[in-house]
């Protein structure tokens, strides 16, 4: 029972498939359905906030991931579940199918296989999640022709310190950053500029401005950032980590919104002594407009997704807001704006957090 033959369905694609029953609050369907390549010998990848990390799993039992659990189901069930729910006039149905990858040897032909298998039978678009550890160049051309419109990479992290102190050599794992930043490039270059998305959690002990600069480089070479907030996988090293406060959120947010739409970049933007960003570079009432849109707070992602409640519960009010807010939402999203306290979740407190659990990061060689 592994992949391409099975695959692990978010709880949200599951109730929408008519796996599980369900009830969505507000009325915030997803419209992509997020699929997770499975194998019985489990990620060998040891993301220290992950609940699939190879030290936290032991295996192929697959704990929350984005803060649910991925229920393991057979493609070809899938995509009959698909096939019908596409043909039966629903007001609400899915836009697009996202294929996520694990890092396993067998991942690279089993995501272009279950791919080459959605595309065919369905036609939809498609997005390919991968990591540059195993997907080279070529294998992003074979996912091209496959069927695949979009390739995400999740990079996570905002800097190389933290991306390898949480998923690289000092976690005992193999990523690398500057594999990730290359992979993204060879994306690009395979995909076609606005056809690559990097991911971000915000919160993982980077400033606001080292995620700033981080969405101005993609924005530069062609990708767009997805962002998310982090929140703590039980079971993971970082379970008791601390979310970011909303205010760094809402604030990356709109940068990230600004800086993808072309209206500012990162050199135009001010920072304080914390990193956190006091003037976006945007005249005051230009700003005032974009703000009231709504815009910059909905969904980050590929056309189509919405990743409902991803970053929160929800009786929650959203991180990412499936919908465009509105009205009351949008005042209290300028009041979560104007929300500056000194960083709880600094880089330093992280290196401390991880001491804390006998997990002392090697220190850092100066070259």
């Amino acid at each position: 029972m592994e992949s391409p033959d099975y695959v692990r369905v978010s709880t949200a694609a599951d109730m929408m498939l008519g796996f599980s029953r369900c009830r969505f609050s507000r009325n915030a369907y997803p419209y992509c359905i997020n699929l997770l390549l499975h194998f019985n010998d489990g990620c060998k990848a040891n993301c220290l906030y992950c609940g699939q990390a190879r030290e936290v799993a032991k295996g192929p039992l697959c704990k929350t991931l984005i803060r649910v659990e991925w229920p393991l189901r057979s493609l070809d069930d899938v995509i009959e579940r698909l096939r019908r729910f596409l043909g039966n006039g629903c007001s609400f149905r899915p836009y697009r199918v996202c294929v996520a990858t694990i890092t396993n040897p067998k991942a690279v032909y089993a995501e272009i296989e279950v791919i080459r298998r959605v595309y065919k039978e369905l036609g939809l678009p498609i997005s390919a999640l991968i990591t540059p550890t195993l997907f080279r160049k070529e294998h992003m051309k074979e996912l091209r022709n496959a069927g695949v419109e979009r390739i995400g990479i999740a990079i996570d992290c905002a800097s190389p310190e933290i991306f390898d102190m949480l998923r690289g050599k000092r976690a005992r794992g193999p990523h690398r950053w500057s594999r990730y930043l290359e992979g993204v490039v060879e994306a690009v270059e395979v995909m076609g500029r606005g056809k690559v998305g990097i991911h971000i959690i915000v919160g993982l002990g980077e400033t606001e401005e080292e995620a700033v600069k981080l969405i101005q480089w993609a924005h530069d070479i062609g990708a767009e950032t997805h962002l998310f907030s982090f929140y703590p996988e039980e079971g993971s090293v970082l379970q008791d980590w601390p979310r970011p406060p909303i205010g760094q959120y809402r604030r990356v947010q709109l940068a990230r919104y600004l800086i993808d739409s072309g209206i500012s970049r990162y050199e135009d933007m001010k920072f304080n002594k914390y990193g956190q960003i006091i003037d976006f570079g945007v005249p005051r009432l230009e700003l005032e407009e974009i703000i009231e849109s709504g815009l910059p707070f909905v969904t980050s992602g590929c056309p189509g997704c919405n990743r409902p409640y991803a970053n929160e519960r929800p009786s929650e009010l959203p991180r990412n807001y499936p919908y465009v807010p509105q009205g009351e939402e949008i005042e209290i999203i300028k009041h979560q704006l104007r929300l500056y306290t000194p960083p709880y979740n600094s880089k330093e407190a992280l290196t401390n957090y991880l001491a804390s659990r006998g997990l002392v990061p090697v220190p850092m060689v100066s070259r």
